[in-house]
């Protein structure tokens, strides 16, 4: 029963196991803060007058681009759930 468990395990996709791990609101969160850390360094690198391409600025991407982004989907997501989860009596 173990060896069927782990072999099904070690077929999944890496896509289906971080699926698994992050769902709903979470996934959206991290979705979300991977377009804006994208999108940031696209504009880092399409425009380096503006911003210097050094570690501080990447770092500075992750946290302030993908941290808030990722913060404000999640925030609207879980909301989103809980509202549906009202239910209206009769």
């Amino acid at each position: 029963m173990a060896e069927q468990r782990n072999q099904s395990i070690a077929s999944q996709s890496i896509w289906t196991r971080v699926r698994g791990a992050f769902h709903g609101p979470v996934l959206v969160g991290v979705i979300a803060a991977f377009v804006a850390i994208a999108l940031s360094v696209f504009g880092m690198v399409r425009n380096p007058e503006a911003t210097p391409i050094n570690l501080r600025s990447l770092f500075l991407v992750v946290v302030l681009a993908g941290g808030s982004w990722g913060l404000i989907a999640w925030a609207i997501a879980t909301a989103a759930v809980e509202a549906g989860k009202d239910d209206i009596p009769d």
